[in-house]
């Protein structure tokens, strides 16, 4: 993925994520990190920004911590 993609896509989850933490360029790799209460997704443009996401990241995880889930996303940058 280039990072312009990248750029756009992180723009997006921080319009509709509030807690978002990121690291870049750890070996040409990107990891973001989420942190929510729960996944909602209440309209179909969250819908389609969380899907994007989802298909342009290499891998991803979903873990209960405390009252929060942490979603941890890895992208592959060019």
């Amino acid at each position: 993925m280039h990072r312009g993609k990248f750029v756009e896509i992180l723009e997006g989850i921080k319009n509709n994520f509030n807690n978002v933490s990121v690291i870049e360029n750890f070996r040409n790799k990107a990891l973001v990190t989420i942190r929510t209460p729960a996944i909602v997704v209440e309209s179909k443009v969250r819908q389609r920004v969380f899907r994007q996401v989802l298909d342009n990241c290499t891998n991803y995880s979903i873990r209960p911590e405390s009252n929060e889930l942490t979603i941890t996303l890895e992208f592959d940058l060019q």
